[in-house]
């Protein structure tokens, strides 16, 4: 059986000049980070660069989310 939980609360916390960054597992075995900015999201799987990986802008994600 898979264990995961995910919370967060900022009480209106504004991402203004800094990134908010998750370090994802699953079982207790890492699988990347997970960044929020101003500029978008971004996706980083473990070992890789920090210029490696997917990112998205927030337009795209808008697109995305309204599926």
């Amino acid at each position: 059986m898979v264990d995961r939980e995910v919370r967060l609360s900022t009480r209106n916390l504004i991402v203004a000049g800094i990134d908010i960054q998750f370090d994802v597992t699953l079982e207790g075995s890492a699988l990347g980070r997970f960044s929020v900015s101003e500029g978008g999201l971004h996706w980083r799987p473990k070992g890789k660069s920090k210029t490696f990986g997917e990112a998205i802008a927030w337009r795209e994600f808008a697109k995305w989310a309204e599926l």
